[in-house]
């Protein structure tokens, strides 16, 4: 709780100090505010799909004829509570090649802003994630804010419970 607690700090005074995306655009700030504020109904999201992915999906699907309503249906309950862009699950593989767990991945958004593409989601992980510290691609939000920017994209995870992170991408 005290990570947490932390990041909410952090998170907070980022916001203050003018760094959030604009009205109308998710950021990481946002997409942790929206996590709290809806943590139930993002328990009901794994309870819904539990796994384990045996192969990536989306909700909608990207081929119509594999679209099977149901899911169609949930997405809608889903976008009249917050806004929800798409569904990705994924299998993780261990680095042996095993199922290492799974990911589901609530794309709330993905907009321009100037030169940059941003992704916005709120991520689960059923093992909870590992980052580490050697990759200047991949951070948690405390490290990236105090990071040096690397060229290409940069991803940015805040931890809001052992499994579910707020994520921005910045490509």
């Amino acid at each position: 709780m005290a990570v947490l607690t932390r990041q909410i700090i952090a998170l907070g005074a980022l916001a203050l100090a003018g760094c959030d995306s604009g009205a109308g655009k998710h950021d990481i700030l946002s997409a942790a505010a929206l996590y709290e504020e809806n943590a139930a109904t993002f328990a009901t999201i794994r309870a819904a799909y539990p796994g384990p992915f045996e192969d990536f999906t989306r909700i909608p699907a990207r081929d119509p004829a594999d679209d099977n309503g149901l899911d169609r249906d949930f997405l809608s309950m889903l976008r009249e509570q917050f806004p929800v862009d798409r569904i990705d699950f994924f299998p993780i593989e261990d680095s042996n090649g095993a199922w290492g767990g799974d990911e589901i991945d609530i794309v709330l958004q993905r907009y321009a802003d100037g030169d940059h593409w941003m992704t916005v989601s709120l991520v689960y992980f059923s093992t909870p994630l590992t980052l580490s510290r050697d990759n200047p691609k991949v951070r948690l939000f405390d490290d990236w804010l105090h990071g040096k920017s690397e060229p290409g994209a940069l991803i940015a995870f805040c931890k809001l419970t052992p499994n579910w992170y707020a994520y921005q991408k910045v490509e």
